[in-house]
């Protein structure tokens, strides 16, 4: 005989929402509200939450009201269902903002169809304690303390500055080991989160605090995600395995301003990546085309292409031929960092010294000599740009060597870097305007 459940909003919820500091904006991490049951061996993705979950969750969001601050949730229909629920209950008029890092995938799966069977062999109980307690990455399935960790970073970056509840509808598997990680407690089977049940993250002194249940633990917040080879990795799977697919047999580099999400959180606007021999994009563009990549408006120096909502620019040339040297052609030391795909999923990762050097001292810095000195303006456009989104202080000295070169030409060379800024960058920041007052 079955025993009826009788649903409530988990106490340690109630709990942590009267505790958070109401100055402050707050991460909620939750698991979508009570839903129907799966279909023995499916995902079951398409499975609503039930009236029940539908009242529960209305009935949290009319408990947060004014402090809900924001609404973002997995593209999964119960996430979504829930999202809109707690807006309805908090009779907010904010939108459900769509997340892929919380589902569909998720940000600790880099190849669906891979983790699928490892998840079929090994058990969802297997996986969900290696995800909790371990560094490493199983088949399909990323590393999870740096999934944890960026998703978190991610998370802030995403609620900017705005005090109150920033709510992430997500799955158990993902507030799990999210918690597990940041807590640094491997959460067994009893420490799943109920429907509704959320981690919660907040920053306060320097500190990072993380609450779920009646744990709680601080840590540097600045050591949520750094520039190193794991993060580098990491970011360069999980935007390009569901691009090209784990077992992708040619080499290409993933380089420049991408890895500027691992220090702003934020989304890598598109991706570059380069083939360093005619045969590898070939196998590149040909990869891309079968997976059901769209063909974008061509761009001077390259194709682009469109594909699991992420645009790939990849240039007609195809030299150098390593990652290195490719990185020594830079402009920038915050894009002199790279990951190479050396075939079927291997990877390894470069970080220019200029790079690391930049990120201390939070200035923008120059490779020097510029080598495509003839492209200044654009090098001067997109350190202004670096500046501004990372709130990175530009050296006058840096500036001051991106002048001395225009200066240096004649007229028709100054003109001619002037019609090369227009064909490759998006312009912006006044340099096209300060350079035709300098023309000589």
């Amino acid at each position: 005989m079955s025993v009826a459940v009788e649903w409530v909003i988990p106490p340690s919820v109630e709990h942590w929402m009267r505790s958070v500091p109401a100055g402050a904006p707050v991460i909620v991490l939750m698991r979508h509200s009570v839903r129907g049951h799966l279909p023995p061996g499916a995902e079951g993705d398409t499975v609503p939450i039930t009236e029940v979950g539908v009242r529960l969750a209305e009935d949290l969001g009319r408990r947060m009201g004014a402090r809900l601050a924001s609404l973002h949730s997995s593209p999964i229909l119960r996430c979504m269902q829930t999202a809109e629920a707690l807006r309805d209950g908090a009779a907010s008029k904010t939108l459900v903002h769509i997340d892929r890092l919380l589902g569909d995938p998720g940000v600790y799966v880099h190849d669906p169809e891979i983790a699928g069977r490892l998840w079929i062999e090994m058990g969802h109980e297997r996986v969900m304690a290696h995800l909790v307690s371990k560094d490493t990455a199983l088949p399909g399935i990323a590393s999870p303390q740096h999934a944890a960790r960026y998703l978190v970073h991610h998370l802030f970056a995403t609620a900017g500055n705005v005090p109150g509840l920033h709510v992430f509808v997500t799955h158990d598997s993902i507030v799990t080991a999210t918690a597990a990680q940041l807590l640094g407690v491997p959460l067994d089977v009893t420490d799943w989160p109920w429907y509704l049940e959320a981690a919660l993250f907040w920053k306060q002194d320097g500190e990072l605090l993380v609450a779920y249940r009646v744990r709680q633990q601080a840590c540097a917040a600045a050591a949520l995600c750094r520039l190193d080879e794991g993060y580098v990795i990491e970011l360069a799977r999980r935007e390009l395995t569901p691009i090209v697919g784990s077992g992708h047999v040619s080499r290409f580099f993933l380089a420049g301003g991408a890895f500027k999400s691992l220090l702003t959180g934020r989304a890598p606007r598109d991706l570059d990546v380069w083939a360093p021999t005619p045969e590898d994009r070939d196998a590149l563009v040909d990869s891309l085309r079968r997976r059901g990549a769209e063909q974008l408006d061509s761009k001077p120096f390259g194709d682009a292409f469109c594909l699991c909502d992420r645009v790939v620019e990849l240039p007609f040339k195809t030299e150098p031929p390593t990652l290195e040297e490719r990185l020594a052609r830079f402009d920038i030391g915050l894009s002199a960092v790279g990951a190479e795909h050396l075939g079927q999923g291997q990877w390894r990762a470069v970080i220019h010294p200029l790079a690391l050097e930049s990120v201390r001292r939070r200035e923008v810095l120059l490779l020097k000599p510029l080598v495509n000195w003839r492209h200044a303006l654009a090098t001067l456009e997109r350190m202004r740009r670096y500046s501004a989104e990372l709130g990175y202080r530009i050296p006058p000295e840096e500036t001051a060597a991106v002048w001395k070169v225009f200066d240096a030409q004649d007229p028709a060379m100054q003109q001619g870097m002037l019609q090369r800024f227009d064909l490759s960058t998006r312009g912006g920041f006044r340099v096209r305007e300060e350079a035709i007052c300098r023309l000589r």
